[in-house]
């Protein structure tokens, strides 16, 4: 089990808006939700650690739904149409 320390001290940085607008968008891109757990990281590790989002998680469930399929030996034509739901949720349709 992970253990979490209390993070009770705090610091105030100030930014220019494009150093704000800079900091968002690496903050975006690494997949974390706020600045703070991306800082932290930065701080702690030297690195940012690239966070998994839902998206990433619902395909590799698909990809291992479909090799599920294949080793069942199922109809071409229902991989075919599994791979295409997969295209379709990596390109940000519904699932």
């Amino acid at each position: 089990m992970k253990v979490v320390e209390k993070k009770d001290a705090r610091i105030t940085i100030r930014f220019s808006r494009p150093e704000m607008d800079i900091l968002n968008s690496k903050i975006t891109e690494a997949g974390y939700k706020t600045a703070g757990a991306f800082i932290r990281d930065y701080v702690a590790n030297g690195k940012m650690k690239p966070k998994v989002g839902v998206e990433v998680v619902q395909i590799a469930r698909e990809l291992m739904n479909l090799a599920s399929l294949i080793n069942a030996e199922r109809p071409e034509s229902e991989l075919l149409e599994k791979v295409k739901h997969i295209a379709r949720i990596n390109m940000g349709g519904a699932a």
